[in-house]
């Protein structure tokens, strides 16, 4: 069931247009959506999340931040690998072979969940006897993100969060939830909501499918078109200008990523899926030092995971109207119930 929420007063693949910064009086905070105003955001040194009143405080929020995503990144380069590569490859195909191609099912409950899934547990090094325990967890996250207004499952997402922590701590490699919720949780929204934008255009999709030497291009149009995240909440460790604009420190801005994404300035057409356009610069992952430590990883997923639908059947297409949820930072489909047609 979707959610209500203010970034759902549109279709979710086509967000609220960009507008001049503002400060928003109710939210207490600046509101960023043109594109040259959330990059210029995202590239000051003097941006981090919400953390303490402190500027002590402030610092250690920052350098335990870096030092996480330092080994984030060592992790990543340490495992994208081409036998990582062939190992979830196998998992996408296995696990799309058990499903009827004539028959509807959900793709993001049959297929990309689970497959992601597996793909973390591989990652991370992680017993796969432990698998079912993980996916309740990481379902538990997922269900709070999709009702943030829900105390239930907000109170079960934190006990959960205790509950993965204990888990990497215990197989001595704590450094690792971070990138395991990333694969696990945040992997399969962006992978949903790219073959959603797929299923919906499918004269794009026919146009991929017949040039496939286009793939890593159009992954970085739909990261711009689909990308999950449609908000980032900072704040100012210092001041800061943003387009002529005094930003004081210890401000609150919100960063409207999916708009900026959308900002015919930077992005002509900017709501046509075009896989041919220069998409260079987009901030779907974030930019900067805010930048997305996984994107590497959910770039080559996003290769398997197009390859292995489009690729490998004849027809992909929807079989039911796409739901959608919306979180405080994610918008994904609830659901993409598809019949995939006829293996090649």
């Amino acid at each position: 069931m979707a959610v209500a929420n203010e970034q759902l007063n549109n279709i979710p693949l086509a967000p609220a247009p960009p507008e001049n910064l503002y400060f928003d009086e109710a939210r207490k905070a600046w509101i960023a959506s043109r594109y040259c105003d959330v990059l210029t955001a995202l590239r000051s040194m003097n941006l981090s999340q919400t953390g303490p009143p402190t500027a002590a405080n402030r610092r250690s929020v920052r350098q335990n931040g870096e030092k996480l995503r330092a080994e984030i990144l060592s992790e990543v380069a340490g495992s994208n690998t081409p036998e990582w590569q062939t190992q979830i490859s196998g998992f996408a195909s296995a696990t799309l072979r058990s499903l009827h191609p004539h028959r509807s099912f959900d793709l993001v409950e049959h297929f990309i969940r689970p497959w992601c899934l597996a793909s973390a547990v591989a990652l991370t090094n992680i017993d796969p006897a432990h698998t079912v325990v993980l996916g309740d967890l990481v379902n538990s996250l997922s269900k709070a993100d999709a009702a943030p207004e829900n105390v239930d499952l907000k109170c079960r997402a934190s006990e959960a969060k205790e509950e993965l922590g204990g888990f990497f701590q215990a197989h001595k490699t704590p450094q690792l939830k971070s990138l395991f919720v990333g694969i696990a949780q945040t992997t399969p929204v962006f992978l949903a909501s790219a073959c959603a934008a797929l299923l919906l255009n499918p004269a794009a999709a026919r146009q991929l499918e017949s040039e496939w030497d286009r793939l890593p291009k159009a992954v970085e149009e739909l990261l711009r078109y689909a990308g999950p995240v449609h908000s980032l909440f900072r704040r100012a460790d210092g001041a800061m200008d943003i387009q002529r604009t005094k930003v004081r420190c210890g401000d609150r801005l919100i960063l409207r990523l999916a708009s900026a994404n959308r900002d015919p300035q930077q992005f002509p057409r900017p709501d046509r899926l075009d896989f041919a356009r220069d998409v260079a610069g987009h901030v779907a992952l974030s930019s900067g030092s805010h930048y997305c430590a996984g994107g590497s990883l959910v770039r080559m997923m996003t290769k398997i995971a197009i390859q292995q639908i489009f690729g490998a059947y004849s027809e992909p297409r929807l079989s039911s109207p796409v739901e959608w949820c919306c979180g405080t930072m994610l918008i994904w489909p609830s659901s993409l119930w598809v019949v995939l047609g006829n293996a090649h």
